[in-house]
């Protein structure tokens, strides 16, 4: 019998280490929204597309953030820029990745695309309150 109790601790006790390690990731998975900055190890490395890790950083003052929408059918991810609109560096870094700005857009921003996937990219500013962003729309299926 207490060799039963003590299996039992043992697994009871490795169950509950592997739940503190997996719960944070658990969290992000099932997470419908999450603003956060580069300084965010875990959140930072989970939901920023490369696209976004290599965006230029035209601010100091800058943060992410992602959204679930529908469900699981689409996802958005962003970067946000505050104290500037100047925005040039980010053109030609799209540019340098193959992204295409497109003639329409759904939204009040420039959008890009690229034949390499389906995202699409918009690029925004916000004159009035010295901002811009970037954000990227990606469904799992084309449209």
């Amino acid at each position: 019998m207490k060799k039963f109790i003590a299996v039992l601790a043992v697994v009871l006790l490795l169950c509950g280490i592997a739940f503190v390690f997996i719960w944070p990731v658990l969290r992000m998975e099932f997470a419908s929204s999450a603003h956060y900055t580069e300084q965010d190890k875990r959140e930072y490395k989970y939901y920023t597309p490369e696209l976004l890790k290599k965006m230029p950083r035209i601010s100091k003052d800058y943060e992410f953030h992602y959204t679930n929408i529908s469900g699981p059918q689409a996802f958005v991810f962003g970067i946000h820029f505050n104290g500037t609109t100047e925005t040039s560096r980010i053109r030609k870094y799209l540019i340098s990745e193959g992204y295409i700005p497109q003639k329409e857009c759904q939204v009040q921003a420039e959008c890009w695309r690229s034949p390499r996937n389906n995202d699409v990219v918009s690029l925004y500013k916000l004159v009035e309150f010295n901002e811009a962003g970037v954000e990227i729309y990606r469904r799992p299926n084309k449209e």
